[in-house]
């Protein structure tokens, strides 16, 4: 079984996820795009001068606030690509795991919905409002400023249909995680992932 969280840099998926490790009867397993393949490249492929062979952060700025476009080179992809086929790999063994993940970028997104197709996924979006996650992100301090901005304009995909989608604005990481957790008591059979896969796979 597998727990796909999705939302935006800042949007609290980490916190939550962590929270749902303690609360679980079972074990979950914790994977993501920071455990999975941020750590995995030096800085170098981050952040200035931009290694070409990895990840490139683009500036720009809507209505005078900055916002950052996170651009995937194409010698990513099979890096992407081998980590959901690890994740699929543990939940055939009968392992279940939370993948916290951005999904952004076709080429990323596509191997999702083509490789877990048949298997158990709960599809949950974590969504606070704009301001919410700008706001954090300036807290933080740790992260690329307008990185939330820019994401939250590709994540939040319209082709993706929800099992849950939650305001991790107006509700704490320990209720949201409360909310996932009775929502997979209750519903044995998600829907969601599988919906969404249908859709994006037709139209892309």
């Amino acid at each position: 079984m597998i727990i796909l969280l999705n939302g935006t840099s800042s949007a609290g998926k980490t916190t939550v996820a962590r929270i749902m490790q303690e609360k679980y009867s079972d074990v979950l397993l914790l994977y993501g795009v920071d455990s999975m393949v941020q750590t995995a490249f030096p800085a170098k492929c981050d952040y200035p001068p931009f290694d070409q062979k990895a990840i490139r952060l683009e500036s720009y700025e809507v209505d005078g606030h900055p916002h950052v476009r996170l651009m995937v080179s194409s010698y990513m992809y099979p890096v992407y690509t081998a980590a959901v086929k690890f994740y699929k790999m543990l939940s055939e063994q009968g392992y279940n795991l939370i993948v916290d993940e951005l999904l952004f970028d076709s080429n990323r997104i596509r191997p999702y919905f083509e490789i877990l197709a048949r298997e158990k996924v709960y599809f949950i979006g974590l969504k606070p409002e704009k301001e919410v996650v700008l706001r954090r992100e300036q807290e933080r301090g740790d992260r690329f400023p307008g990185l939330a901005a820019g994401l939250y304009l590709e994540v939040y995909n319209p082709l993706f249909t929800y099992d849950l989608l939650l305001d991790t604005g107006k509700m704490s990481p320990e209720e949201t995680a409360d909310r996932i957790l009775e929502y997979m008591d209750v519903n044995k059979e998600p829907a969601g992932f599988n919906t969404s896969a249908e859709s994006w796979l037709q139209r892309s």
